[in-house]
């Protein structure tokens, strides 16, 4: 009953559950892109209304709305048409405004912007995605090669236009900063989330075997520095094959379910309970000797029994468990311990079943 981890493969994680964070992530950017691009044009609005610059002014109006467009639709997680609207967006306000008023007021790095966007976007499939970056990349080729050199069809002060370019520059790096750290966050969430999926049981949503292993781990090197007990009970569930044979296999994750739910009730805060495999659970006690396991396991046990668990609409199940209790002694590590336990548990199943059974020294 080795505690290596590397036997303990963690929970399989499907593409589909890794796609899935991966758009919610993309989702929550797009309302952000959608807020500060909101907010930017608002004041691109009073900026030519005030350099009367009328179409653009009313361009920008039209922009905010889209951008709110935008964040109702992530919102609703239409994340592809979000997306299509902003860079649909983005492309009409900068072509207009350089063209309009020129390529030294720098409307034009938005679309450079866009770039890193699309690289990173959830849209699939990925010939779309390659698609719209290549789009991206020969729209401002194509506008650098037209306009950077061409006279605006508005001539603006020369003043405006250098603030209006060191505007759009303080703009796109603020935006940057604020993109990449948002995006940054969302990524160490999904990652979080991802760790604890590999830690959980999908079924019993109890921590896994790799789990449990690990707080094994960190509470033998506590118990080591301050001389702490440390106590195991292994749990396993009596007759459970006669279960699924004559009930179904719904029936018997039902009962999984139910008594994974009894052993939770029975832990403190301190203690740790995992799904050790199959219909074995362990939990990990720490500051527990071995009497006060024993009573641990004596309440798991009376609980168990006593409960009916209801499963497909069928007849009541009743189940009941079996435990073996094992403290860590003088000179023996955790994995020692453990296998004392595992011994003790089927003693208890030799004996009969439906009890708690100590481990010998």
């Amino acid at each position: 009953m080795a505690l290596s981890s590397s036997t303990m493969a963690p929970p399989h994680q499907s593409w589909h559950g890794l796609d899935a964070m991966q758009a919610d992530a993309f989702r929550s950017l797009l309302q952000g892109v959608a807020l500060i691009c909101g907010l930017t044009h608002l004041a691109f609005c009073a900026l030519f209304f005030w350099a009367d610059v009328s179409a653009l002014a009313y361009v920008s109006v039209a922009s905010v709305l889209s951008y709110g467009f935008v964040f109702q639709l992530a919102r609703r997680d239409r994340v592809a048409q979000a997306w299509t609207v902003t860079v649909l967006s983005v492309l009409a306000h900068a072509v207009l405004a350089v063209t309009v008023i020129g390529w030294d007021t720098g409307f034009h790095y938005y679309i450079l912007l866009m770039i890193p966007a699309a690289v990173i976007s959830s849209i699939r499939p990925l010939a779309l995605k390659a698609g719209t970056v290549l789009g991206l990349m020969l729209t401002y080729l194509s506008l650098d090669i037209v306009l950077r050199h061409r006279a605006p069809a508005n001539v603006l002060p020369d003043f405006v236009v250098e603030g209006l370019h060191y505007f759009n520059v303080i703009g796109i790096m603020v935006m940057l900063i604020s993109f990449a750290g948002y995006y940054f966050y969302l990524l160490e969430k999904t990652a979080a989330a991802l760790r604890e999926m590999s830690q959980t049981d999908a079924l019993t949503q109890l921590k896994n075997r790799r789990a449990i292993t690990e707080a094994i781990r960190r509470e033998e090197s506590r118990m080591r520095r301050g001389d702490h007990p440390l106590s195991f009970v292994l749990c396993d569930l009596d007759h459970f094959r006669a279960v699924n044979e004559s009930a179904g296999h719904e029936a018997g994750n039902a009962v999984l379910k139910a008594v994974s739910r009894t052993l939770e009730s029975c832990m403190r805060d301190v203690d740790f309970v995992a799904r050790w495999g199959g219909e074995e659970f362990m939990a990990v006690l720490p500051d527990t000797n071995q009497e006060g396991a024993r009573l641990v396991a004596e309440r798991i046990r009376r609980k168990v029994e006593g409960q009916l668990i209801e499963a497909n609409g069928g007849a009541p199940i009743k189940i009941t468990v079996t435990l073996g209790v094992a403290t860590i002694e003088p000179g023996e590590d955790a994995e020692q311990a453990i296998v004392r336990a595992d011994e003790a548990l089927y003693q208890g199943k030799a004996g009969g079943r439906n009890q708690v059974v100590s481990a010998a020294a």
